[in-house]
């Protein structure tokens, strides 16, 4: 109150911002984090063990803005996976362009194991794996993306062209290689074995997939 008894009016303090809806670029720093934040806990915990509240604490929301973004753990661990999936589909546009049929398709095959051998491909596959049983559409989606995505590169190398006729010739050939180069380091990773050192194989068993499915054609 002042001198003359009357209540002294109090003022908001100009330094304290207001609350209110965040901005189209905030909003979507926000569910970057929210998404960054449960992959990182799926892939160390696994799906069950992860909840909610673990990710809204280390996402540093609360739990009502993780809620209106994704209305339930299940929505945000599809949308981990398509963003992966995503990721991934883009990183294997993998065309050389130079060199004979064999060595591109060599080039293409040690890429995309390099590609996939990696720690994080590796614990999402196991991952979707697990959650099959409860997700089997997403499970079905990342096979498709990675096992189609790396049959795809495979089929550009070994076209005769770009049309739709020469990549669906080549495209059962792709199929082979990558059950042959790729999938038997698959195998093994998801046992455990050293990554770095399944990478080095394949410096070695793609050439000799090569050779063999190649034989008379280079």
């Amino acid at each position: 109150m002042d001198q003359s008894g009357k209540r002294t009016p109090v003022h908001s303090s100009p330094d304290r911002p207001r609350r209110g809806r965040p901005r189209a670029d905030q909003a979507g720093q926000i569910e970057e984090r929210i998404i960054t934040v449960a992959s990182s806990l799926f892939l160390e915990q696994g799906f069950g063990r992860t909840t909610v509240d673990q990710i809204a604490e280390l996402a540093h929301t609360g739990k009502t803005t993780l809620y209106g973004r994704f209305p339930t753990k299940e929505a945000l661990f599809s949308a981990v996976v398509l963003r992966y999936v995503d990721v991934l589909q883009a990183r294997m546009a993998i065309v050389p362009t130079s060199g004979s049929l064999k060595e591109r398709l060599v080039q293409v095959g040690i890429e995309l194991a390099n590609l996939t051998l990696a720690e994080e491909s590796i614990a999402l596959m196991r991952l979707t794996i697990a959650e099959a049983k409860a997700f089997p559409e997403l499970g079905r989606e990342g096979f498709r993306i990675g096992f189609g995505g790396c049959v795809s590169c495979i089929a550009e190398c070994l076209a005769t062209d770009a049309s739709d006729a020469a990549l669906a010739e080549a495209t059962p050939t792709a199929v082979r290689f990558v059950e042959m180069a790729l999938h038997p380091l698959y195998m093994h990773a998801f046992s455990g074995a050293d990554l770095s050192g399944l990478c080095e194989r394949a410096t070695r068993d793609v050439p000799e997939v090569a050779e063999i499915l190649l034989s008379g054609r280079c």
